[in-house]
Formats: C-alpha cells, structure tokens, sequence
C-alpha cells in the first residue's frame, strides 16, 4: 500500500499531502494521470480500514510494500504531515543504494528545500532487534542519511538500549492503539512526554530534538521525604533527605556523595528552591542525623520509616569523578526534548533539574507508617 504515485511527466503524488479535492479527483477519474513507482501500472487511489490514503496497484501488479500493515501505513503518513509542519520537502518509500553497494528503503526521506536528501524516519512495527537496527542504521549513515526510528514493536528486545542509549541511533519508543471506532493513535514517548507522530517529527526537524552527554556530566537524584522538626518551640514541617541514588535507583553513600564536584552547590539550590529542605544528612549511630532549616537543631532520624505516601525527587548535576564507575554512577547520555527547563532527570552541573513528586507503593507505605517513630 504505497503512499506514493507519479504523473506521466515524473511529479510526484504523495496520499496524504493531496486536498480533498484533489483526491476526489483521482478516484473519479477513470484516465487519472498517476502511476505507480516502476512502471507498476495506473495508480488507485484507496484509503484504508483506518482511514489512511494510499495508492494502490492494478491487479496483479502489486509490488514491494504491498502487503504493509494498515498501523505501519498510518504512521508514515504521519511522518509525513509532520515534515511539511516542519517546512520540510518529503517523500515515502524512497529507496538507495550505499557505496558499498548495499541496499536500503526509507519510508519517509526528508529535506530541507533546495538541499540534499539527509534525514530519514522508519516506523518499526515489526519485531527487530538491536544487531539489526544498528546493521540499518549504518547503511543509513553510509550514505550521508540521519535516521530516526519510531520503536513501534515490544520495547523489551531493546532493553540494553534503553538502559544506554546512544548518539548513532535515535530510537524513540512509540506507543500505538485504536480507540473504541478503530480510529489508530500513536505517541513517541520522550522526556517524560507523550507526543503524537507528527508532532515529534515536526520538533525533531526544527532541533527541539537534543542529544545530551559528554562523558563527564553525571546526574544524582535526592530522595526527600516530609517530616517534622522535634523540637517543642519549632515543630514545623520539613522535608529530609532519605538517600541519594543514580537515575537507575542506585544507591549512592552519603558520605561520598559531598564529595562529587558541583555537589554542595546543587544542594545549596536545592534548599533555595524548598525552603523546607534540612541540611545534608549525615550518618548517625543506625540513621541520619540533619538540621532543621528554621530553627537550626539536630534532627535525627531514621532514613525509612515515617515515609510519606508521597516522595520529592531533585536531580542535582555533578561531575563524575574517577572511581564514580564504581559507585554505580554513569554518565548522563539521553535524548531530550524541548526546553532544557523541561528535561526530565537532568540538570546542569551544580545546578537542580525539574522537581517532581513520586508516589510510594501502597504496601511500600503501609509498612512504613506501621513502625513507630524515631525522630528524636
């Protein structure tokens, strides 16, 4: 089901760029000038169960991408309404060849108008595996073509991906679905986000699609929990520090932890921010021992129990140092999108990132709230 035909002089009939009009036309024209790519015959124009426009083949003259899915169909006519938001030149089902004289077949090829061919989108809705998307993505590359890839199967078989991602191949995990009439829908998820094909494809071309990760840069998450100053002239509410852990939910030593470069800078912002913040927590026979941000007295406390049902979580950005590797801690490489004051478990080096809320598991905080207190 091709999204693509030609008229007799070579000009190109891409589905969903077409009018309504214009549609009309071809379907009820019986000497409709549009062709299939190849020599293939007249082109017919259809839509799909989903609703998607496409051209299909005489009888007995259908080609490569015939037997396509309707879901992969429609997120390329996506990808496609997303490049001309974009101000972009596209085409589907383009198809070349690498020095090497290998080949490959992009379903969206991009441009900016007047230049070369350079940005291409694949939506993968059928099972693939790393080895294979890294083998594509280099004939790709080969060719002087940025691809970006749409992960519309299991996310699982690329779980070592997600872990590191990396620079040399975008992939983005995509979420498809029909609605109760059939009608599809599909989300790249990114960044704490859930955008639909055509808006991701728009941004990705007008670079609110960012690359971070120099090798050095790490990021650190505070845990924070609510609590209450114990003494009897002060008794006001504060939040403390109950571990610090790596974006993976590592657990970071306390201790070690104030030594990282950019650290007490971040923790500094991080009481600036939450005034209700007590001071880094410091080991304390079995707990934690802190001090209260009004009234300047020790709190002791044990770093597990008394949990609110609702945690805080601060990313702080420090520099990695030599033994950081040991301690669990990577450095920071992901894609991000949008305004940097939006990028979820990010922040800049002795800076904080976007503070959020994280809900405990309800027999998470059940059993917390069943011990009694040792808030001294």
């Amino acid at each position: 089901m091709p999204l693509l035909a030609y008229t007799q002089s070579g000009q190109p009939l891409v589905a969903p760029f077409l009018s309504d009009d214009e549609w009309e036309r071809l379907k009820s024209s019986a000497a409709r000038d549009a062709w299939m790519p190849y020599g293939k015959g007249r082109a017919i124009p259809k839509e799909s169960i989903l609703g998607t426009r496409f051209f299909a083949h005489p009888p007995g003259h259908a080609g490569e991408g015939a037997k396509e899915t309707d879901i992969h169909l429609y997120l390329k006519a996506q990808c496609l309404l997303g490049t001309r938001v974009a101000g972009w030149e596209a085409l589907p089902e383009q198809s070349g060849i690498t020095p090497e004289g290998e080949d490959w077949r992009a379903d969206v090829l991009c441009r900016r108008p007047g230049m070369d061919w350079s940005v291409a989108f694949e939506a993968q809705v059928q099972l693939q595996a790393e080895e294979t998307y890294r083998r594509r993505q280099a004939r790709y590359a080969a060719s002087g073509i940025r691809t970006l890839w749409l992960v519309g199967h299991e996310h699982s078989l690329l779980n070592r991906y997600w872990l590191e991602p990396d620079q040399g191949l975008p992939a983005f995990k995509t979420h498809i679905w029909k609605d109760e009439r059939g009608r599809p829908g599909a989300h790249v998820l990114l960044d704490g986000q859930s955008l639909p094909i055509a808006e991701f494809v728009s941004g990705a071309l007008s670079r609110q699609l960012h690359w971070v990760g120099d090798g050095r840069h790490g990021v650190l998450q505070l845990v924070l929990r609510e609590d209450q100053c114990w003494h009897r002239t002060c008794r006001r509410k504060v939040r403390l520090t109950i571990r610090i852990q790596t974006t993976r939910g590592t657990p970071i030593d306390l201790s070690a932890a104030c030594d990282f470069a950019g650290y007490r800078e971040a923790y500094t912002k991080a009481q600036a921010a939450l005034p209700d913040l007590a001071d880094h927590p410091q080991p304390f026979r079995k707990g934690l021992m802190s001090r209260c941000p009004y009234c300047r007295r020790d709190i002791r406390y044990q770093a597990q129990e008394w949990a609110s049902p609702t945690l805080t979580v601060v990313p702080i950005g420090i520099a990695i140092p030599n033994h950081g590797i040991h301690l669990g801690i990577t450095p920071h490489a992901q894609w991000h999108w949008g305004s940097q004051t939006h990028w979820a478990n990010w922040a800049p080096f002795g800076e904080i990132g976007p503070i959020s809320d994280q809900e405990m598991s309800t027999r998470t905080a059940l059993r917390t709230h069943s011990r009694s207190p040792r808030t001294l």
